[in-house]
């Protein structure tokens, strides 16, 4: 990303990175618990899912946008893997989504969104 990482964390902290990953539909964060660190974003839902998105810095000083999901499932957690084997192109769409999620924020700092 070309956007400082100091400016992608203030938009994660300040809740502009969540609203934009979830198109500003608040109807998306009805079923999600938020929580934050610094620099991280964190919503959980359902009765496995975690999904956590950072901001880093990379090599040559550029940021990397990161989005985690993590099976937190106290229960059948060992059916999480299987399940999701059956969303093809699901890998795929998380990836897209947060290369746009990255692209965003670029056109946000840049004044052009």
């Amino acid at each position: 990303m070309r956007a400082p990482l100091a400016t992608v964390r203030r938009l994660i902290d300040d809740g502009w990175l969540l609203n934009a990953f979830f198109h500003g539909r608040p109807d998306a964060l009805s079923y999600v618990d938020v929580d934050h660190a610094d620099g991280v974003v964190g919503f959980q839902g359902h009765w496995w899912y975690r999904g956590e998105i950072a901001a880093a810095e990379g090599p040559s000083g550029q940021t990397i946008l990161t989005y985690r999901v993590f099976n937190v499932a106290t229960r059948a957690a060992w059916a999480v893997p299987l399940a999701n084997r059956l969303f093809i192109g699901y890998d795929r769409s998380v990836r897209d989504g947060v290369t746009g999620l990255a692209e965003a924020v670029d056109a946000h700092v840049a004044g052009t969104a």
